[in-house]
């Protein structure tokens, strides 16, 4: 029933008929997410942030179509399908984590301090994993203290070291760490006010500064950098259609994603992600000596380069990226929550697309690697990567 509507939908991208079908498949995917579930949890808040809400501002205001929402509709369905076991697992106490943990809580506060913040960037997703493996279930005054020690780090680095560029990504951090908590004392989390709140609460953020937070009105909001890119990822199937396929380009994206991690510095000639390629391409030389960088959505870069053929190409994607998840989740030592390595970047992956959640995952997942391996006798003394069943 759910891809008769979409077919629907694509039939007819425009209108009360496609905004009704919008409606019911976005309830729909509420329903199928998993609420115990980390990656599913912060893949719907991405989704609700950067393709709902803008899919639904942007066709009441400027009267764009719904086909990017139904064509981003089935490849987010395979991928959540594809997460469904990576539920959160019960917490329970480890006293060598704990002082592991605010070790390293101590460790980030004195790179703020001392003007080195930026490395405090890689260290966020691998802070969150010990905070949760601290907590112990149920134990709200146990894990309020623990999470109030994250949350130190956390406004420190805003305050002091953010530069109030990557909003995704950041606030992704702190709603990623609210989550585990609220796991933790067994709070009950509405989903779809999880989904649709930090969306809403978006549009205060458009001046980039914690302490000047100013709502204008949701029409404003479009040309803010949460609403805009569903706008232009629209439009890329029209740039398609002028151009063609290029599949050059899209292998040069593939190839991107997998060695993002290796340096400019040794690879001169290593692709740039879409988001930069594009500006490359299309847009001003003094915003290309800039950096700056365009978001594309989910699957924009897709069909930017291959068209509706990009929709087959996507569905691969999350088919290839819903391994490492499992094989994070399923990390025996870490009860579960190697897993939070990606979650934390979910937002990123709907709002950006492949390349530039690989691009903002590659210092952490590097972190990650070598803190594992220096500290696995304080996190587990035998580690082994099984797969359950």
């Amino acid at each position: 029933m759910l891809m008769v509507l979409l077919l629907i939908g694509l039939f007819v991208p425009n209108g009360h008929l496609a905004f009704f079908i919008a409606l019911v498949t976005y309830i729909y995917i509420g329903l199928i997410v998993e609420r115990r579930s980390s990656v599913h949890m912060m893949f719907f808040l991405g989704f609700s942030t950067f393709i709902f809400l803008p899919a639904i501002l942007n066709w009441y205001y400027l009267g764009v179509e719904f086909s990017l929402y139904f064509l981003t509709t089935i490849a987010s369905l395979l991928f959540i399908f594809l997460t469904r076991k990576t539920k959160v697992k019960p917490f329970y106490e480890r006293g060598a984590v704990v002082y592991l943990f605010i070790s390293m809580c101590f460790f980030c506060l004195a790179l703020v301090v001392l003007g080195e913040g930026g490395l405090v960037k890689g260290l966020f997703a691998f802070l969150i994993i010990l905070m949760s493996m601290s907590f112990s279930q149920n134990n709200f005054r146990r894990n309020s203290a623990i999470f109030s020690a994250f949350f130190l780090v956390f406004i420190a680095y805003a305050l002091f070291s953010w530069s109030g560029f990557g909003r995704t990504v950041t606030v992704g951090w702190l709603l990623l760490a609210g989550l585990q908590f609220a796991y933790s004392v067994g709070f009950h989390i509405n989903k779809y006010v999880f989904g649709l709140i930090p969306g809403l609460a978006a549009t205060l953020f458009s001046s980039r500064d914690l302490l000047k937070l100013k709502f204008n009105s949701f029409e404003a909001a479009l040309y803010d950098s949460a609403y805009a890119p569903y706008r232009f990822a629209s439009s890329l199937i029209e740039q398609f259609e002028q151009r063609g396929y290029d599949f050059a380009g899209f292998f040069d994206q593939i190839i991107f994603t997998l060695f993002v991690f290796v340096p400019r510095d040794i690879w001169p000639s290593k692709p740039y992600g879409f988001g930069f390629e594009y500006t490359v391409r299309h847009l001003d030389t003094y915003l290309v000596d800039a950096g700056h960088s365009v978001a594309s959505t989910l699957i924009g870069d897709h069909i930017y380069y291959l068209g509706y053929l990009g929709v087959f190409t996507s569905l691969i994607i999350m088919a290839v990226l819903a391994v490492p998840v499992n094989f994070l989740y399923r990390i025996k030592g870490l009860n579960g929550n190697g897993v939070l390595l990606f979650s934390a970047s979910m937002m990123v992956l709907v709002w950006g697309g492949m390349t530039s959640f690989s691009a903002r995952v590659a210092l952490p997942s590097i972190m990650f690697v070598i803190l594992f391996i220096l500290l696995r006798r304080f996190l587990t003394r035998k580690v082994k990567f099984v797969w359950e069943h």
